[in-house]
């Protein structure tokens, strides 16, 4: 009788096909690919410096940026950033940005000296605006506002 208790079920379940593959599940829905192409190219702007404790020291800045692929990463751009002083650009830094779908936006963390930050950029038309904050608190120290630009117009007033 015992046997039978553990045998009647079993039979059952490979009756009713218990016993074959379970479906495939569905595919995820598919992620629309990170617009590169409204951040690649050249962008020309300012970087003005926000009135925080412990920012004092900071100097705003006229920018020039020159957004670049990284053609075997689909999310990820890279950022050559350059400051324009006394009629020349002289190269600031170079940092990857990833696309986060979720809020529209590029971003990118970085440590500088003992502090900690993220740059933030939004794409919408030809204007670009940014900023960067410090972490974990997130304090904004830096905004950006930038147009885009061609290489004649870079050092153009």
């Amino acid at each position: 009788m015992i046997l039978f208790d553990l045998v009647a079920p079993f039979a059952l379940l490979v009756a009713l096909g218990a016993g074959a593959e379970a479906p495939a599940p569905a595919p995820a829905p598919a992620v629309a690919p990170a617009p590169k192409p409204s951040i690649l190219g050249l962008w020309k702007g300012t970087s003005t410096c926000a009135k925080v404790e412990g920012n004092e020291f900071c100097h705003d800045e006229r920018i020039v940026y020159n957004f670049v692929d990284v053609p075997d990463e689909p999310a990820t751009v890279a950022l050559k950033a350059a400051r324009i002083v006394d009629g020349t650009v002289q190269r600031a830094f170079d940092l990857h940005f990833n696309y986060r779908p979720a809020t529209g936006d590029w971003t990118c963390e970085f440590d500088r000296d003992t502090s900690r930050g993220a740059w933030t950029y939004v794409v919408a038309g030809d204007g670009l605006t940014g900023t960067a904050t410090l972490l974990p608190d997130g304090k904004i120290v830096r905004n950006v506002t930038a147009k885009r630009t061609t290489k004649d117009q870079v050092l153009a007033p």
